[in-house]
């Protein structure tokens, strides 16, 4: 592939459209290592000036960033996390609904095997609390993918109740506990107790009755439904991973398999190819 061919397949990820690129995405994964670079390129140019990448009202980083996680690369770690630490105004108008419900893939699928850039941005105040909030839920993932270390990620998140690390009111707490509550609060459960009678906790996202009631499932049957959890979140085909969050054209849903439309169909609340200009919200676990 030319360097005016990679050009071309950027500037059509760049328009807005509720057409899926099937065909550019299938010739970027042709061409790995030739178009990871500019890729990566691409989330790198949201980092460094978001103002500008939000005023141009471009897309590239929709495809780009899908398409490096789905290849699982490494070297796009870094950049994911100074993409998603920007101010919050730009991280709602390039980003939308992609912080709550696609960051803890793009996290996890990139990290290597190391969570030590994670657990930085989890501990960093000075970014925005949704995308602290993902960084927790990439963890469970990596707990799910490596059992082994349950433990030490445990252990990284009991850490994290001193009250210093957010404000008072902050989701940020409450996200922490349902995190917890995902690995099963287990040992966990006075440090939780006394988070909920000190108020850092916000009830009304998971109340110490919700905290009791993990507990009471057992620790295989919390396993289990976490792994079910991420297992729904990092589809192994591209076409579908893409389609947690982009829109397609009734053509596009027609050349796919039914069980493909299924997923390609965009649920409420989810992510556009444009992402959504509103707040990101933490989704309650049922």
């Amino acid at each position: 592939m030319s360097d005016f061919d990679i050009k071309d397949m950027l500037f059509s990820f760049d328009q807005l459209s509720d057409t899926y690129l099937r065909d550019e995405v299938e010739e970027a994964l042709r061409h790995r290592e030739e178009v990871t670079p500019h890729l990566i390129k691409v989330i790198e140019t949201v980092a460094d000036n978001p103002l500008l990448y939000s005023l141009e009202q471009r897309n590239a980083h929709v495809y780009a960033a899908a398409i490096l996680s789905h290849l699982e690369e490494t070297a796009a770690h870094r950049p994911f996390i100074r993409a998603f630490s920007i101010p919050e105004e730009q991280l709602i108008d390039i980003w939308g609904d992609m912080t709550t419900e696609i960051l803890p893939t793009f996290l996890f699928r990139t990290c290597g095997g190391s969570l030590e850039a994670i657990e930085e941005l989890i501990v960093n105040r000075e970014v925005d609390q949704y995308v602290r909030c993902a960084a927790m839920e990439a963890l469970s993932y990596a707990v799910v993918a490596q059992s082994e270390r349950r433990d030490e990620v445990v252990r990284f998140f009991q850490g994290l109740f001193t009250g210093e690390e957010a404000e008072r009111d902050s989701y940020y707490w409450a996200n922490l506990a349902a995190t917890l509550c995902d690995l099963h609060p287990g040992e966990s459960m006075e440090i939780l107790r006394r988070a909920h009678a000190e108020g850092l906790i916000h009830k009304g996202f998971i109340s110490l009755e919700n905290v009791e009631e993990a507990n009471d499932m057992g620790f295989d049957a919390a396993m289990e439904r976490l792994r079910g959890w991420v297992a729904a979140r990092t589809p192994a085909d591209v076409h579908a991973y893409i389609s947690w969050f982009a829109e397609f054209h009734q053509e596009e849903l027609e050349r796919m398999s039914p069980a493909d439309q299924g997923k390609g169909k965009k649920k409420k609340g989810q992510a556009t190819a444009k992402p959504a200009k509103k707040s990101a919200t933490k989704k309650k676990r049922g």
